[in-house]
């Protein structure tokens, strides 16, 4: 068959010939004729039927795919509800406290974690940080600052700060007693027998010995003493070697560097008393004489009188 011949064949038969190709197969029309008439496929692929899962299954009712998903809701939120409340995963079982404090010991630290024993097989969730914060703050009045957190499963962390050292106390008891503190600025003995040189120092004269279950001195008192020595040194430009506290008479008695005494009544506001000194400077050369004590706490009828006695 010449070209010409198969040119023709083609477009008979609604073909576009290419070279190469089958004719009959270079058309859509050919390749369905050749198939409705059951004809040779052994050159050609027979694309097969698509397949489908939709053929296979039956549909699934709608209404079936929502009690499914209920019902899996509901395992989830039960087995989460369980874990959480009546698991032991979940229950507390240990107790840390932790500073970055110098001052806080050892024995305090082990007080203070002793003190949420109670809370101990709690569930971690369902436990208030606030009922422990409370609680730790009742129990230990020289604590300032705590934090509680939860490290999950099982483990509580306590973070606290003690109120700051503020002062050495020597503590002087009619029976002769002498006991040495560091006292906290709300008047709490952090320790004992130990003294800080940088920090003042300060005598309580009392009958029976202090005790450290409570507060060694009001926090009032002790504000009271720190303030007037710091406003000494600030006006007179002279330093308070140490102070003297006479609970019964209520006297402050503040030794300066130039060995005298100051005496103060404790009732009335130290800038009061230390303003009739400041006035008295023209006649008393307190940088100069040799004094053995200055009274302060007598009021005249101009409320300016004081009292002094130089040294024989």
């Amino acid at each position: 068959m010449g070209l010409f011949t198969k040119r023709k064949l083609a477009v008979r038969r609604g073909s576009k010939y290419q070279y190469g190709k089958s004719p009959i197969f270079s058309s859509r029309f050919g390749r369905k004729k050749l198939l409705r008439s059951g004809g040779p496929t052994s050159f050609h692929r027979i694309p097969a039927k698509s397949f489908s899962l939709r053929k296979l299954f039956p549909k699934i009712p709608s209404k079936v795919k929502k009690i499914t998903a209920i019902l899996g809701t509901i395992g989830v939120v039960a087995f989460l509800t369980y874990t959480i409340a009546f698991s032991n995963f979940l229950l507390i079982k240990e107790i840390k406290p932790q500073t970055d404090s110098k001052t806080n010991t050892p024995e305090l630290m082990t007080k203070v974690a002793d003190s949420l024993k109670s809370f101990k097989n709690k569930n971690i969730i369902f436990a208030k940080k606030s009922e422990m914060i409370a609680k730790i703050q009742r129990t230990f009045p020289e604590i300032e600052n705590v934090k509680i957190s939860k490290d999950l499963p099982s483990t509580i962390l306590i973070k606290f700060e003690e109120y700051p050292i503020v002062a050495n106390i020597t503590n002087m008891a009619e029976n002769g007693t002498n006991k040495k503190y560091l006292i906290s600025s709300i008047g709490y003995a952090i320790k004992e027998n130990e003294n800080d040189p940088n920090l003042p120092f300060i005598k309580i004269k009392t009958v029976k010995p202090i005790n450290t279950d409570g507060t060694v001195i009001e926090p009032e008192k002790l504000k009271y003493i720190l303030n007037a020595m710091t406003y000494f040194k600030e006006k007179f430009g002279m330093k308070i070697l140490e102070a003297e506290y006479k609970v019964i008479p209520r006297e402050l008695h503040l030794k300066t560097e130039k060995y005298f005494i100051i005496w103060l009544d404790i009732q009335k506001p130290f800038e009061d008393q230390f303003r009739k000194l400041k006035k008295a400077l023209v006649k008393l050369d307190i940088f100069n004489e040799s004094l053995e004590y200055i009274d302060l706490r007598i009021s005249g009828e101009s409320g300016d009188k004081i009292i002094y006695k130089r040294k024989t």
